[in-house]
C-alpha cells in the first residue's frame, strides 16, 4: 500500500530517523563482524551516511552533498570488498534490484523495501536474518507498508525451515 501525497512523480522517501535508528540496530543485532566499509546506493540527503562510523561509498542520481556521487548506481562497476554492509532506502519500485546488486558487492545489506518485495526476495539465494513489517509509515510524501530486512547471501549451511 503507498499513498502518494506529492504532485510531482519523483519517488523520493528520505529515511526519517526512526528508521535509521532500526536498520543500524539491526546490524548491530546480526552483524557484529568486521565491518571495513560502508556503502549507500540511494544517499539522497546523506541521513544515512551521516551515520556511518568508517569509510564509505554513497550514491545517488540526484545528490545533494558533495560526498556523494551523481550516478545511476544500477550502471556502476563495484568490485566486492568483505566486510563491506550496504545500508540503503531506495526506491520501493526498484528495492529489490538495489538489493540484489548490493548483495554482490557487500557480505551483508540492511534495506526498507515495499512489503510486497517480500514476496519477491529469492530465498535460493538471499538469507534473511530479520525482517520486520512497518504498516502504513509515513514518510510525509507518502504512506506505505514497507519491510525492513538484514540479509546476506545464503551459504550452503543455511536451511530455512521448509526445506
Amino acid at each position: 500500500m503507498s499513498n502518494y501525497k506529492g504532485d510531482d512523480r519523483l519517488e523520493a522517501h528520505y529515511t526519517p530517523t526512526e528508521l535509521i535508528d532500526e536498520m543500524f540496530a539491526m546490524l548491530e543485532r546480526n552483524y557484529k563482524g568486521e565491518i571495513t566499509e560502508y556503502l549507500e546506493n540511494s544517499a539522497g540527503d546523506g541521513r544515512i551516511v551521516d551515520r556511518f562510523d568508517k569509510d564509505y561509498i554513497a550514491y545517488d542520481i540526484d545528490p545533494k552533498r558533495d560526498d556523494i556521487k551523481q550516478c545511476n548506481y544500477m550502471k556502476e562497476k563495484i568490485d566486492y570488498k568483505a566486510g563491506r554492509v550496504c545500508i540503503i532506502n531506495s526506491q520501493f519500485t526498484q528495492g529489490l534490484r538495489f538489493l540484489t546488486k548490493s548483495l554482490k558487492e557487500c557480505d551483508y545489506v540492511i534495506s526498507i523495501l515495499g512489503k510486497n518485495s517480500l514476496l519477491n526476495i529469492d530465498y535460493s539465494k538471499v538469507w534473511v536474518d530479520e525482517i520486520q513489517l512497518w504498516r502504513k509509515y509515513d514518510f510525509g510524501s507518502c504512506i506505505a507498508d514497507i519491510i525492513i530486512v538484514a540479509c546476506r547471501n545464503k551459504t550452503s549451511d543455511d536451511k530455512y525451515e521448509y526445506e
